[in-house]
């Protein structure tokens, strides 16, 4: 039974995981008890009860219910967000949430596991006073099996979150400082995806792989089930609402291969999509089932050209930074995600580099359906020590699990511009680390090519890109043409001593060029927001003409250069004070989307 809509007004009431949907689930978004605990008392205090610290000894004797939290909060909204209900950008690292939940009677006879999308930063749960587990890491889901810790009636969840400004976690561009400046935003702290129940069987499936093959026309499987042996899974393939093949595993097997008969392609061009089933049985029982969908495409590297099912694939991106102005990193609606994607298309681009964050999966729903490539990439965090890169590859190797079967994801990048890999020039500590993280990733996923460091300094990558911005065609020219497997140490930067191309000791072999940040034109008459310093690159345009001439002087270079073989334009949307954004912060169009869409489809 669908249970999103079971609480009147529930905010982003969809189902937040697409690629893995079971009937029965209960959405547990809405208006949650909240406080902040600025001294760090709510542990001493046994917030974790609900409890006061005078009523704490009661409590525990049975002889008084917990005490509601002073404030209200809208999950799955962060605090510093208007749409949270409390708006409050200032410091508030430990944070405490709680309410109150009956699980339906659909659920019964069944294992009941709780989801977090994501919560920022460090949690702790408990469940009616006990303690489930917790979980570090601001953008990846985590999972706690609650079966045995639910009581009949009313169930009290807590959270206790910490989100402190060291420079240890990956935080990507949220603001260490109380104001937004730069190219640095409104933190987000404490929960910002949705969380919900999930009803499953006494042995499940508890995660599925799907690997696409376009020269087989066939999908491999690969399964994780929780439960006693003795099962084995039927997977259902359909197109367009008719069933096109369908596999049964022998009892216990853990892998499988379904072929598909006059397989169409996914594209951006013809985003192409299967609905696929999986049951799971013992004998004649049925144990669990979950729905899904997949895309056969394949994403490869050729010498110095990229490759979407074995065609050249010129990328025109534009770099997205998933900020709203009401939610932060929140977006208010599906709706909203649906809407970037369907804006940047008509902008002419036919992928995004997400960047500095992981994103809301529902966003990469929509880029499969529409058919939009995306370069996935991990927060930075601002430190390189010992913590900080434990903490980077664990949060890192979790998002590279959960976005594994969306086909628009056509890039994993785990680094941007060398971000918390100080002294990567030369530092051998530090490009240890991108080879150990390099080889992770494709240990992870050995189906897509990896940008170890975004922009500058590679180390060990799959493609060589660069962030370039010229406000001149001739510069680009100047710069790419000659491109070739000597020219690869440094460019000439705005006249200053520039960034190495390649850490010392590497250098380029030949891989695919990309110009992965380039533009930022702003435009008079798009201000930053009252009391932010306004922040944009070059020289500003005085109207839509001047943007249109430099944009397509700029963009145009770059599609003749043979060696470029693509792009990411700065940017889709204003994010806070940073006002180069195509759009502004509310999604309203600077310009015609059409005439930029006329420039980015010349190549």
């Amino acid at each position: 039974m669908d249970r999103s809509g079971d609480r009147k007004g529930t905010p982003r009431p969809e189902h937040p995981q697409p690629q893995c949907v079971r009937e029965v689930w209960l959405n547990l978004n809405g208006e949650w008890e909240f406080e902040f605990d600025d001294a760090d008392t709510g542990l001493a205090d046994s917030w974790e009860s609900g409890a006061a610290s005078e009523e704490a000894a009661s409590l525990s004797r049975g002889l008084l219910t917990p005490r509601p939290f002073g404030r209200r909060i809208v999950v799955p909204f962060p605090f510093q967000a208007a749409l949270s209900g409390i708006g409050d950008t200032g410091f508030h690292d430990i944070m405490w949430y709680r309410r109150e939940f009956e699980v339906p009677a659909d659920f019964a006879d069944r294992r009941v596991l709780l989801h977090f999308g994501a919560v920022d930063y460090a949690a702790q749960v408990w469940l009616n006073g006990r303690e489930l587990g917790s979980h570090r890491g601001g953008h990846v889901p985590f999972t706690f099996e609650i079966t045995d810790a639910l009581q009949a009636g009313a169930n009290a969840l807590v959270l206790r979150v910490v989100d402190t400004q060291s420079a240890d976690p990956p935080r990507g561009k949220q603001s260490t400082a109380r104001e937004s400046k730069g190219i640095f935003y409104t933190r987000t702290s404490g929960i910002w995806q949705t969380v919900w129940l999930e009803g499953v069987g006494r042995t499940y499936i508890k995660r599925f792989r799907m690997a696409p093959s376009i020269e087989a026309q066939a999908l491999d499987l690969e399964f994780e089930v929780e439960g006693p042996p003795g099962w084995r899974i039927e997977s259902v393939v359909s197109g367009e609402g008719a069933p096109v093949a369908m596999q049964q595993t022998a009892v216990g097997q853990t892998r499988a291969t379904i072929t598909i008969p006059d397989a169409r392609l996914w594209s951006p061009e013809a985003p192409n999509l299967y609905d696929i089933s999986f049951t799971l049985r013992v004998g004649n029982q049925e144990l669990d089932r979950v729905s899904s969908y997949f895309g056969l495409r394949k994403v490869s590297v050729a010498g110095n050209r990229l490759l979407l099912n074995d065609e050249p694939c010129f990328q025109r991106l534009v770099l997205d930074q998933g900020y709203w102005p009401d939610g932060i990193m929140t977006a208010p609606s599906d709706a909203a995600l649906r809407h970037d994607v369907e804006m940047a298309r008509r902008f002419g681009f036919n992928g995004a580099r997400k960047h500095q964050k992981v994103e809301d999966p529902r966003w990469l729903y929509w880029a499969d359906r529409l058919g939009f490539l995306v370069w996935g990439e991990m927060a930075s965090a601002f430190a390189f020590t010992p913590e900080s890169c434990e903490r980077f590859e664990q949060e890192w190797a979790s998002a590279v699990e959960r976005d594994y079967n969306h086909p628009c994801v056509v890039m994993w990048t785990p680094f941007n511009e060398s971000w918390g890999l100080t002294g990567i020039g030369e530092g051998v500590a530090q490009q240890r680390f991108v080879e150990q993280v390099y080889h992770l990733t494709k240990r992870l996923d050995p189906h897509r090519p990896v940008c170890d460091n975004s922009g500058l300094e590679h180390v060990l990558t799959d493609i060589a890109d660069i962030h370039d911005y010229a406000e001149r065609g001739d510069e680009f020219r100047a710069r790419w043409e000659q491109f070739t497997r000597e020219h690869y140490r440094q460019y000439p930067y705005d006249g200053n001593e520039p960034p190495s191309f390649f850490v010392t000791g590497k250098s380029y072999t030949g891989q695919p060029l990309l110009i992965s940040e380039y533009g930022g034109i702003t435009l008079r008459g798009f201000e930053a927001p009252e009391g932010l310093e306004h922040m944009g690159y070059g020289t500003h345009m005085d109207d839509e003409a001047s943007y249109l001439g430099r944009y397509r002087d700029i963009t145009c270079a770059m599609q003749e250069i043979e060696a470029v073989q693509g792009f990411c334009y700065t940017q889709l949307a204003d994010t806070e004070q940073e006002v180069n954004g195509v759009m502004t912060a509310d999604r309203r169009p600077k310009l015609a989307p059409e005439k930029l869409a006329e420039i980015n489809r010349r190549r």
